[in-house]
């Protein structure tokens, strides 16, 4: 599952440009804010399909015994004796992690890969002394932010609409941003030209898309915690108690 996710995010990057191309907008910004939205729709629906349909349609229509609700006469999957919350809690691990894991990866290999391609087309020997101005022509283009946007609202997204069924997301992902800084800086400084700034007063769409997250978690982890049978009563008396039953 993990590999098809991975696989198909690469494709549906390739669809969304397309489709953005189609549709010939004015602007560059106009453009970016609909190729934006068109790939998060896509890696959303890629990469959490599978957790929201664990956590909220598993084991919800099943019936029983002599009566079992099918589809096109086939059963409906049944959650284990303890819920589907550790099977909920198992892929939310291995997508989240396996995705950090591959994405690092290719921040390792990619830029080196690049950089060989780009050593070959300029036919530059690698032994031979070079001037500074050369070894940075020979190095590839900076791709810009577009990925470690998409990257860090994906990861917003795991440790925040489901951290009620998975509470160590969280501290996989900063263990995650303390390497992918590194990881970042050696890209930025060792093996790739140094890119053009411009000044920027907001993140864009992106702030935006964070906010559906934001709201979005909200809704997920109440019904997480309905699921879980869990009542909280507050009581004003001078102060407040919380009482799980």
């Amino acid at each position: 599952n993990l590999i098809v996710i991975l696989v198909l995010g690469y494709l549906y990057e390739i669809i969304a440009y397309k489709l953005t191309q189609w549709e010939m907008h004015r602007t560059q910004t106009d453009f970016d804010n609909h190729f934006t939205m068109k790939v998060f729709i896509f890696q959303f629906t890629n990469i959490y399909s599978s957790i929201f349909y664990i956590a909220f349609i598993k084991g919800k229509a099943v019936g029983y015994p002599g009566r079992y609700i099918k589809i096109f006469g086939l059963r409906q999957e049944e959650c284990g004796q303890g819920g589907c919350l550790v099977e909920l809690a198992v892929q939310l691990a291995i997508i989240m992690i396996g995705k950090q894991i591959g994405t690092n990866l290719q921040e390792i290999m990619w830029p080196k890969i690049l950089a060989l391609i780009q050593r070959w087309q300029l036919s530059i020997p690698k032994t031979r002394s070079t001037t500074r101005w050369e070894d940075d022509f020979k190095r590839s283009d900076f791709g810009g932010l577009f990925e470690e946007y998409l990257e860090i609202v994906l990861q917003f997204g795991f440790i925040t609409i489901f951290v009620a069924a998975f509470p160590i997301a969280p501290l996989f992902a900063l263990l995650n941003n303390w390497i992918e800084i590194r990881l970042d800086a050696r890209k930025l400084i060792c093996e790739t030209r140094r890119p053009i700034a411009f000044r920027s007063s907001t993140i864009g769409i992106w702030f935006h898309i964070l906010q559906i997250l934001a709201y979005l978690a909200i809704v997920a982890n109440v019904i997480q915690l309905i699921k879980k049978e869990i009542v909280l009563f507050f009581f004003f008396v001078g102060f407040s108690n919380c009482i799980y039953i």
